[in-house]
């Protein structure tokens, strides 16, 4: 098994979208072609890593989500995703041009480094790349 995608419900769904696309270097591409607001981002294998929905989404959306009732902000008890990357300097790039908060460490033994990137509404994104690559 592995993790296939990551669906964000967020208030602010145009800050989200360039959030990942911007800062994280997400890029949207083919999402079907749903009766509700939304974007498919996706990293440099083609894979849609976030699906991304507009938390006040209309009647269509609340019956295929079964999202009457869902929490509509914050994080819940999901502290963050992570995503394996490479291009460490373009993220830093990214990173200085947006004014995006982060803070970095390395995992000890593993050899990998952390960027953990703070995003709109509390969403907070690791991006992990190979110490080699620092």
């Amino acid at each position: 098994m592995r993790l296939d995608h990551v669906l964000i419900s967020s208030c602010d769904y145009q800050a989200m979208r360039q959030f990942f696309i911007n800062s994280v270097g997400l890029s949207e591409g083919y999402r079907p072609p749903f009766p509700f607001e939304g974007a498919w981002l996706y990293g440099s294998d083609n894979v849609a890593l976030i699906h991304l929905v507009n938390a006040m989404g209309n009647k269509a959306q609340q019956g295929y989500l079964s999202a009457l009732n869902s929490k509509i902000q914050g994080r819940g008890v999901i502290d963050h995703i992570a995503i394996r990357s490479m291009g460490y300097q373009g993220l830093k790039s990214r990173l200085a041009q947006t004014g995006i908060s982060y803070f970095e460490r390395t995992v000890p033994e593993l050899l990998e480094h952390q960027v953990f990137i703070q995003g709109p509404e509390e969403m907070k994104v690791e991006m992990l790349f190979s110490s080699d690559e620092v």
